[in-house]
């Protein structure tokens, strides 16, 4: 008995060490495993990290402002579609220089320089803005041009002068006090007189002629056209559908070519007439590098400098204000704002600006300038400088297919801008009312933007009267010195325009 029990004991025994070494084997093994389960995830994640999509995300912000690849790249489309006109129009302005021999330069230079400019501010400022030469400035300077004052090579130097004092102006922080000299009443008051800037010129004959229909003036289909469009961006856009504006901008464009195919006007036309490749030879030789910066200061020394000087100075005034009014107005729609209510990065928007200038005159054209159609963008849901990209990249295209976006009428276009300049009255609200020394100079801010069709002169009309009112009433100290020197320089420049 004893022995059996004493084999039973070791059996046991055994069997007690086999279970032991099993069980720390299964351990083992569901810890490896779990080891390995961990690393694997570490690895995903790691490889999530380290993909394109979270690096792009990272880089332009998309999340953390509320948007996607998909409404960076239909904001980028329609702010391309919507500025295309400008492809056409800025060189049409030169047309009476040199016989029209600049037009096809001019065209490349346009999209190279709307392309560099908007690339840096994409990848530099990370703002959903497009730069391009301001079409104002780009008709001072042709003015300036026809009436003798300066050939075309002297226009250029002295517009490579100004894009070097803004640059300096921002530099030096200069450009800073400039901006917060302008009073809160008046940067309430630039969004929505910008707004009804855009909806004067989406409505204008030049675009929809939507106007010239209710006057009865129309002398073509193009404001039914633009009607049609413009209904169909605004139903959508109640009922937030992505890509709105870019839906009403196609529609227009089909009901467009339906109509001419009904009238039997062939609206293919654009893609026999237009040549397929760009004319860089043109550039090269008509546009390219012609500054003329001793033929400046031929003459009187004296009033040539003080002639340059005035000029200069109006160059960097319309640059700088219509820059701040269109950064402020998109921001503020697209809720780009600081906790202090300051425009993102609005330092580097200006660097780039400013170096714009330097590119755009290079290659012959006056300074560069945020476009305030950007806001068309904004309004289809582009938050970051993603959007910019993808605009730079369809002007990259537009070099190539430039037949294929005039199919493109600008009156399928301008309805976009209505829409745009309608959805920034919202900020008139922020007004006080009640106090008429603040109210006063901020509507009239909103009204002379319109009727001058001039952001400048709206905030320039803004400053004056502010100042004026807050002297003769007494206040005079609570208005800011830098505020007291811009109103000063503003006054001069209406001077200078009597004097020239």
């Amino acid at each position: 008995m004893s022995k059996n029990k004493n084999k039973d004991f070791e059996n046991a025994n055994l069997m007690t060490e086999d279970t032991k070494q099993n069980t720390e084997i299964l351990e083992s093994s569901a810890v490896n495993n779990k080891t390995d389960s961990i690393s694997d995830g570490e690895t995903k994640t790691n490889k999530t990290k380290n993909g394109f999509g979270y690096k792009l995300d990272k880089f332009f912000k998309l999340t953390e402002r509320g948007s996607s690849v998909k409404q960076e790249f239909t904001g980028g489309l329609v702010n391309f579609l919507v500025l295309s006109y400008m492809l056409v129009v800025i060189p049409g302005l030169f047309n009476g220089i040199d016989g029209g021999s600049l037009w096809k330069a001019l065209f490349v230079a346009t999209i190279l320089t709307t392309i560099i400019a908007t690339v840096c501010m994409a990848l530099y400022v990370n703002l959903p803005i497009i730069l391009a030469p301001g079409i104002g400035l780009v008709s001072y300077i042709v003015q300036l041009i026809e009436n003798g004052t300066y050939s075309y090579a002297e226009s250029m130097s002295i517009c490579f002068i100004a894009g070097i004092v803004f640059l300096v102006l921002t530099l030096s922080g200069l450009r800073r006090k400039i901006v917060d000299a302008i009073p809160l009443c008046i940067k309430v008051a630039v969004p929505t007189g910008v707004g009804l800037f855009i909806l004067n010129v989406g409505l204008g004959s030049s675009n929809s002629g939507i106007l010239d229909m209710l006057n009865g003036t129309a002398t073509s289909f193009a404001p039914i056209v633009a009607f049609v469009s413009f209904i169909i961006m605004v139903v959508l856009y109640i009922k937030n559908v992505k890509g709105s504006i870019f839906i009403g901008i196609v529609s227009g464009t089909v009901l467009d070519i339906i109509i001419k195919l009904c009238m039997k006007i062939n609206p293919f036309k654009a893609l026999t007439e237009n040549s397929w490749l760009p004319p860089f030879n043109e550039l090269t030789n008509n546009s390219l590098f012609k500054f003329d910066f001793a033929g400046l200061f031929d003459g009187n020394i004296v009033s040539a400098i003080l002639s340059v000087l005035l000029v200069v100075f109006a160059v960097v005034l319309i640059d700088l204000f219509d820059t701040v009014g269109t950064l402020y107005a998109t921001a503020e729609k697209g809720k780009l704002l600081d906790e202090k209510g300051e425009v993102l990065n609005m330092n580097r928007a200006m660097i780039v600006d400013g170096c714009g200038a330097l590119v755009s005159t290079s290659f012959g054209l006056p300074n560069t300038t945020s476009y305030v159609e950007s806001t068309a963008g904004v309004a289809s849901g582009a938050r970051t400088g993603l959007s910019s990209l993808f605009t730079s990249l369809f002007f990259i295209l537009a070099l190539f297919i430039s037949p294929l976006v005039m199919l493109i009428p600008v009156y399928a276009t301008s309805p976009a801008l209505i829409l745009v300049g309608l959805l920034m009255f919202d900020s008139v609200v922020k007004i006080d009312y009640k106090d008429l020394s603040t109210s006063i100079p901020a509507i009239l801010t909103i009204i002379i933007m319109p009727l001058t069709s001039n952001i400048t002169f709206g905030i320039a009309m803004g400053l004056i009267s502010y100042t004026l009112i807050m002297m003769l009433t007494g206040r005079f100290k609570k208005v800011n010195v830098f505020t007291y020197i811009i109103t000063v320089l503003f006054i001069l420049y209406f001077i200078m325009l009597y004097i020239k």
